[in-house]
């Protein structure tokens, strides 16, 4: 990115000066020193990161107590060091003033970032800052042009590597870039000194860098088709940015090189409105593409058995070492032209040494959540309603007293998430089609117009079995009448789900390759994008890979790309 008139991304004041908030930095970020904090340390049974370390030796007695677990974790990450040739995970190498890097233990355990101070920055704002923030080394070596998504904490660039001005774009590699406010280890272990977000990592040469624990674990499934292949990592300062493989949509807008001059002229020195026409938005194909208004499915059986075995295999290989991904849902699963599987977003996971760990006594949900709610919690909410000011109380607290295992809490989103893109709806949902998205942001107050449509699933709930469409093999019918079980008990285990016969048909079929209406998707996507200056702009498109992979693209015309995707017909109950 080039330097803003009078700023340098290594001056203190250099964001201040964009965004008029007096902040302090190093190296272009707000860090302040202290020293470690007396309190607590790490509790290693729940903290994948901290246990690896002990697993990877062979001769510890955390891996003579698990040596399955420490066998799983060697072989994964020697596999990982190889296929990348020994190559630094962790490569940011600017300095503080004591001359530490942002990922060393020196400075990670004695400096803290006072995130508060941007916690009142707008999302333009937010989206800037993690612009001008990244490390100066990764914006040397990639060019950003766009973003793929964003969640609760991160926002997601596209990246390539930067080439020769004018030549082609083929063959240069393409990243996801995860950039995200992060805490040091000296904040983790004075607040949340159990578990914390950014855990040691012994690098190939035996230097001890800290690191992301989500980037952690998708270094030990490097090998895995279900998740993104990481490339490395960069620490600096306020932020994080983790480099990783991404899926993406192509875009119809086809060039055979990047005007370098459009990227670095940047539209005004006051607005921070200019990101979204500097980085303009490139369609992600998430799960929530599955569901429609009409409330109708969208892939046939033999389609959704092919997404939801892909699907079951990634929190299989996510259960081998012992993790469990809390935060399941439609916008955290990606799938590609060819109807393969990505599980993303693994900020918010659970690893336990034992079954004790994954044992709740408060079950914590958000307002995102209600099409994945569980007739256990919805029984716990009508206790709740019963005693409350219908005036003003809200009826979806986030946290309710119900004891509950995090491993069965994470199958029944899965089986929510199936039985929603076989049916087009969600699980007790009326099937007619109406105005009420059940993943869109609920908060449950009384006045709002859903409300009653939400009390009236949630009784459902309790008082009915699911309903199945008859239009479904019988197979697939036992998986989901027993996976949506009411009783808890009767739910099955991970192992026992993966017995399901139902499993077997898309790989003993050939399942028809391409995914329900893209031509739509990818057309209607860029036309919402005008106004954010996504046409008439040479921006670098994407074509299809068969591994799903963003590659620039040097299409002729936009009759040859369509012609790789053919809609499929949308399947429909008789």
């Amino acid at each position: 990115m080039a330097k803003h008139p009078g700023i340098d991304p290594r001056d203190p004041s250099g964001i201040n000066s964009i965004l008029g908030k007096d902040v302090a930095a190093i190296e272009g970020n707000y860090i302040r020193r202290s020293p470690r904090p007396p309190m607590g340390e790490v509790d290693e049974q729940k903290s994948f990161g901290f246990s690896a370390n002990l697993l990877l030796d062979p001769t510890s007695n955390l891996s003579q107590s698990h040596p399955q677990l420490s066998r799983v974790l060697r072989d994964r990450l020697g596999a990982a060091f190889s296929a990348r040739k020994n190559h630094e995970f962790s490569r940011c190498d600017c300095r503080d003033q004591s001359g530490n890097r942002c990922d060393s233990p020196a400075f990670q355990e004695n400096n803290y970032i006072p995130l508060d101070a941007f916690n009142d920055l707008s999302k333009k704002e937010s989206r800037l800052v993690k612009v001008i923030g990244l490390c100066p080394s990764l914006k040397e070596r990639v060019q950003l042009y766009g973003m793929i998504g964003e969640g609760t904490f991160g926002v997601i660039f596209l990246a390539r590597e930067k080439g020769a001005p004018g030549a082609s774009l083929e063959g240069l590699e393409q990243f996801a870039i995860k950039a995200q406010f992060h805490e040091t280890m000296w904040k983790n272990l004075e607040e949340r000194w159990e578990h914390t977000e950014i855990v040691t990592f012994r690098e190939p040469n035996g230097e001890v860098r800290y690191v992301p624990e989500e980037a952690l674990i998708l270094m030990y499934l490097h090998d895995s088709e279900r998740f993104p292949r990481v490339d490395s990592v960069y620490t600096h300062g306020i932020l994080t940015a983790i480099l990783m493989t991404p899926c993406v949509d192509p875009s119809h807008e086809s060039v055979s090189h990047i005007d370098e001059n459009h990227f670095n002229q940047i539209v005004t020195d006051e607005d921070p409105s200019y990101i979204y026409k500097r980085y303009p938005s490139f369609p992600v194909f998430s799960g929530d593409k599955l569901m429609s208004d009409t409330k109708q499915p969208l892939v046939n059986e033999l389609q959704g058995n092919k997404i939801a075995a892909q699907f079951l295999q990634g929190i299989f290989e996510l259960a081998d070492m012992k993790i469990w991904h809390e935060d399941l849902s439609i916008f955290n699963y990606l799938i590609d032209q060819f109807l393969n599987v990505q599980l993303i977003d693994m900020g918010q996971v659970t690893f336990g040494l034992d079954s004790q760990q994954f044992q709740n006594e408060w079950d914590f949900a958000i307002s995102f959540q209600e099409y994945q709610l569980r007739p256990e919690r919805a029984i716990e909410l009508e206790k709740y309603d019963a005693s409350r000011n219908p005036v003003c109380d809200d009826a979806c607290p986030s946290e309710v007293e119900l004891p509950n295992d995090t491993r069965k809490t994470v199958l029944w989103k899965y089986s929510t998430l199936v039985y929603g893109f076989l049916h087009g709806f969600w699980p007790w949902e009326d099937p007619s089609p109406d105005s009420v998205k059940w993943h869109d942001q609920y908060f449950g107050t009384y006045g709002e117009h859903v409300y009653s449509a939400v009390k009236t699933r949630r009784k459902r709930m309790i008082n009915e079995d699911v309903q199945i469409s008859e239009s479904l093999s019988q197979d697939c019918r036992d998986f989901l009448q027993s996976t949506l079980s009411r009783t808890t008990d009767d739910r099955p285990s991970l192992q026992e789900m993966s017995s399901f016969p139902w499993f077997s048909q898309w790989s003993s079929e050939e399942v028809e390759s391409g995914r329900p209406l893209k031509r739509p998707f990818v057309a209607d996507f860029h036309n919402e994008q005008q106004g954010c200056g996504r046409k008439g702009v040479p921006w670098p498109s994407a074509s299809a890979k068969t591994d799903g992979s963003a590659i620039a693209s040097n299409t002729s015309s936009d009759d040859e790309y369509y012609s790789c995707f053919e809609e499929l017909p949308i399947s429909q109950d008789p």
